[in-house]
């Protein structure tokens, strides 16, 4: 979206928005990974109520010590709080379809976990509570990869090894510029490449764990898991609580199955959180290494627009609204978008909260990426591709 009236524009009394107040409760729909996740922010906001859950073992134990209802004692409260849903996509379907069924309304009665964090809690953060917050934020500090990967949404196939990574002093920079404006985050995230060939990945969970674990729900490292995380790296992540998340390419790299066996056990033996995704099997084509969109800026922004992606990115002052956009443009050589960033050290005065939602929401001075010519968007998943090929 183009900013047509900056630092006033009126999506805040859109109709999701004006029946919560300051004082509104959720209930979290799925009392597992995901809604845990969640419950964090909603605590730090005052804002939960209760999980919902259909396993009984699961109700009669609670969970994160709360309690845990089913969905017919739900329905049978006189005050019936707003529910979100946290759980699989294919669980959310089937969740949604019951509670329409049963009167609720999208948006209204019941939200999605995703839209609500990344489009909703925004907005109710700056409106009742006068802090910024956003869902995912990362730092990539190496472009440099284990793999060599065919269609690599951040192009690191490219990537020499020998390339030069961020700073200690680059990365912490980011943390400290970030955290200085953003009060909450759902999750902030440490990625490349591969974030374990970073040398000093230790001090940098270390540094960021010691000085703004508090101002976050999740803290975590996404790897390919072909590198064993070290015994300081472990101790780091146990000690401030850091989720690796471990993105699963076995169905194309079959010997990557022992590799992940191992650091399940690697895991669970040093109390470090962890969840290795199933199997890969097909990714997006974002086009980026052939594709050239022939339009107007006008189409481009209807193309921004629809894409929406909430994969933001730090990078000392410089905050990218998409962190794909911006490593693609410098690991390609893409040589456009150099100024498609929002810089963190030039928000000030009364207003700069204002703008920087606005700037989440996605406002911006053009509406869109430079970049944005250059991607499939949210067309992306009409071009599947193999998981994880390797050159």
């Amino acid at each position: 979206m183009k900013w047509t009236n900056k630092c006033n524009e009126s999506f805040l009394n859109q109709k999701n928005i004006n029946n919560i107040d300051n004082d509104a409760k959720f209930c979290i729909y799925g009392a597992g990974k995901l809604g845990g996740d969640l419950y964090k922010t909603l605590k730090h906001y005052d804002m939960f109520f209760c999980f919902i859950d259909n396993n009984h073992s699961i109700q009669e134990k609670g969970y994160k010590n709360e309690a845990v209802i089913s969905e017919n004692e739900y329905f049978k409260k006189e005050i019936k709080y707003p529910v979100i849903i946290c759980a699989s996509d294919k669980n959310t379907l089937l969740i949604e379809s019951d509670l329409k069924n049963r009167g609720l309304i999208h948006n209204k009665n019941y939200y999605i976990c995703r839209e609500f964090t990344d489009k909703l809690l925004p907005i109710i953060a700056y409106k009742f509570f006068n802090e910024t917050f956003m869902s995912l934020s990362q730092i990539c500090v190496t472009e440099r990869c284990t793999l060599r990967c065919k269609k690599c949404a951040h192009g690191c196939y490219n990537v020499p090894i020998t390339k030069d990574d961020m700073t200690l002093e680059q990365v912490k920079k980011s943390a400290d510029i970030f955290f200085s404006k953003v009060d909450y985050i759902q999750e902030f995230v440490l990625i490349g490449g591969e974030p374990l060939l970073y040398k000093y990945l230790t001090d940098a969970v270390e540094y960021i764990g010691s000085k703004y674990r508090n101002q976050m729900s999740v803290f975590s490292i996404t790897s390919n898991g072909t590198i064993t995380p070290s015994k300081d790296l472990l101790e780091k992540c146990k000690e401030y609580g850091v989720l690796f998340r471990i993105s699963n390419y076995s169905g194309t790299i079959s010997k990557l199955e022992l590799q992940y066996e191992k650091l399940r056990k690697l895991f669970i033996t040093n109390n470090v959180e962890f969840r290795i995704s199933r199997k890969e099997h097909e990714w997006m084509d974002y086009g980026f290494d052939y594709y050239k969109r022939e339009c107007d800026n006008e189409q481009l922004i209807n193309v921004f627009d629809a894409c929406g992606t909430p994969c933001h990115e730090i990078r000392e002052n410089k905050f990218y609204y998409c962190v794909m956009a911006r490593s693609v443009a410098d690991n390609l050589s893409v040589n456009v978008g150099k100024e498609d960033y929002l810089d963190f050290e030039k928000l000030s005065g009364d207003n700069w909260r204002r703008e920087l939602l606005e700037f989440i929401m996605g406002y911006s001075e053009k509406g869109y990426l430079d970049m944005c010519r250059y991607c499939h968007g949210a067309e992306s998943y009409e071009y599947p591709i193999p998981a994880a090929e390797q050159l």
